[in-house]
């Protein structure tokens, strides 16, 4: 057997010290990188799995609350814009050919009159103060899924600090008025529909005794309004 050279030594030495680079990179570089980025995702994941846990516990508003949700306390005293008799002239010539300016005037109006035929009032909001200062709100909905007679549903609120309503539990024997009687009463709110002896109908929101919005429907022309902000499409 012949001896093998020094130069053959040396060539193999220097291919298994690629091989062994070439290892090294495969290894510890691609697979490696590849790894972690197959486990980015789960964690990515949990992050978003837990979103769902934080989101439960965000405070929202119960959507029996009129005009707080979308509604700030500027909003709800006055209006920048006032087209109110253009759009009554438009929707409804022939009442506002009774000298009617204001959207009050309108409703009284119509109940007087016009007269009503039917009306059904869907919600009504009373906003409480109590006597430590905290606040309530009594809320009578009118749904077809109580149980009982009146298609009455009474709910009662608690705020927080941030004015956020927490649902409080009812035993079953309250009352509105019994609720009210817990504390002063600082709003009342009404969401009522109106079906007038003309066959025309009013869709009507009412704060305190100002109307907050309404939509009437004078025999296919829709006059739309809040406050003096109006729509006669």
């Amino acid at each position: 057997m012949k001896p093998i050279k020094l130069k053959t030594w040396i060539m193999w030495g220097l291919i298994l010290f690629g091989l062994g680079l070439f290892t090294d990179y495969f290894f510890f570089h691609i697979l490696f990188h590849a790894k972690n980025g197959a486990t980015a995702t789960p964690e990515t994941g949990a992050v978003i799995a837990s979103s769902p846990t934080e989101n439960q516990n965000t405070k929202t508003p119960d959507n029996s609350f009129l005009g707080e949700a979308t509604n700030t306390e500027a909003d709800t005293t006055s209006s920048s814009k006032d087209n109110f008799l253009e759009s009554l002239q438009l929707c409804a010539p022939e009442v506002a050919a009774q000298a009617i300016a204001t959207p009050e005037a309108l409703i009284e109006y119509l109940q007087k009159s016009v007269g009503v035929k039917e009306e059904e009032i869907s919600l009504e909001n009373y906003h409480l103060t109590m006597a430590d200062g905290s606040k309530r709100r009594v809320h009578v909905i009118t749904s077809d899924n109580t149980n009982s007679a009146d298609k009455k549903e009474i709910r009662f609120f608690k705020l927080d600090e941030e004015g956020y309503p927490e649902r409080l539990p009812l035993k079953g024997n309250e009352t509105v008025a019994s609720l009210l009687a817990q504390g002063k009463i600082t709003k009342h709110e009404v969401k009522s529909q109106l079906v007038l002896k003309d066959g025309s109908s009013v869709a009507l929101e009412k704060h305190d005794s100002k109307v907050f919005e309404f939509q009437y429907n004078n025999h296919g022309k829709t006059l739309s309004c809040r406050f003096k902000d109006c729509q006669c499409p």
